[in-house]
């Protein structure tokens, strides 16, 4: 009976189903969508170790430990090792073909002023934090968004930047963008797509956002215009002068006006204009 349950005989193993059957399933999932179709290029980047296991398999397929083929346990030490890629290709390891899929600026020294346009068709997760002036991950699932390539035009300390997605980027596309930037300059920035921004560590000059999603801006005391196109969620501090120009849905504690709303802090702060038929919610945190 233990001899049958590890395989038919001399036939396939029962047991290989196991590794195949997971694996079968990874390729399902990147074929849905849910992940990155790079995952197919670090698969095949692990060919030595497939094949290591196939020729391991082989080679003990007689071997016997008391009543159990040792063969029998290639497949679960297979298991595992399907395991630890999936793992290696989230975290992004340096074996792997995909980590290689990123963009770094060059030293925020010598930036006073910065500014930037990302728009994509895709996820697009902002904060500050970034040691570089800019850095790009991929947000790792699936999707049409490749890494781009960036323009960077300076002038008396003053940096542009926008991004050109590659014509033909294979399999490396993904969800959208993991987008880190330096905290060093004053930034303007222009961001368009499914956006999940945090930039209460960053200063801004001024800052436009298209397309649906949350924004967390961080405290002010100088007038600073927001332009929303789309459909967001605007969190102010608590205690930061801001004003609404436009419809919007702001906190009970927020002063109606003429042409939209006052946060109960005066002074100058956050200038939020409403874009056309835009809808926006603000709250407080």
């Amino acid at each position: 009976m233990t001899h049958r349950a590890v395989g038919f005989g001399r036939g396939f193993p029962r047991i290989w189903l196991i590794p195949i059957g997971a694996l079968t399933i990874l390729l399902g999932i990147a074929a849905s969508g849910r992940l990155s179709r790079s995952i197919v290029a670090d698969l095949i980047a692990w060919w030595p170790i497939w094949l290591g296991l196939a020729i391991t398999a082989y080679l003990l397929r007689d071997r016997r430990l008391g009543a159990f083929r040792v063969s029998g346990l290639v497949p679960l030490v297979a298991l595992v090792f399907i395991g630890l890629f999936i793992w290696g290709h989230l975290a992004g390891w340096s074996i792997m073909p995909s980590s290689s899929q990123r963009l770094v600026g060059p030293d925020p020294s010598g930036y006073s002023t910065a500014e930037l346009t990302a728009a994509i068709d895709g996820e697009l997760e902002v904060a500050g934090g970034s040691e570089f002036l800019y850095q790009i991950e991929p947000v790792k699932r699936g999707g049409g968004i490749a890494i781009p390539t960036a323009n960077e035009h300076v002038s008396n300390g003053s940096v542009t930047i926008t991004f050109e997605l590659p014509p033909d980027p294979g399999l490396y596309v993904y969800a959208g963008w993991d987008l880190r930037l330096s905290t060093a300059p004053v930034w303007s920035l222009d961001l368009d797509g499914a956006v999940q921004a945090d930039l209460t560590e960053l200063t801004l000059d001024s800052l436009r956002v298209t397309g649906a999603g949350t924004v967390h801006l961080g405290p002010t005391d100088v007038e600073t215009p927001v332009e929303v196109g789309g459909s967001f969620h605007l969190v102010v501090p608590s205690g930061t002068p801001a004003r609404v120009v436009g419809v919007a849905s702001v906190p009970a504690t927020w002063t109606l006006t003429s042409d939209g709303a006052n946060s109960p802090a005066g002074g100058d702060g956050w200038v939020v204009t409403v874009v056309g038929d835009a809808t926006l919610t603000v709250s407080e945190g």
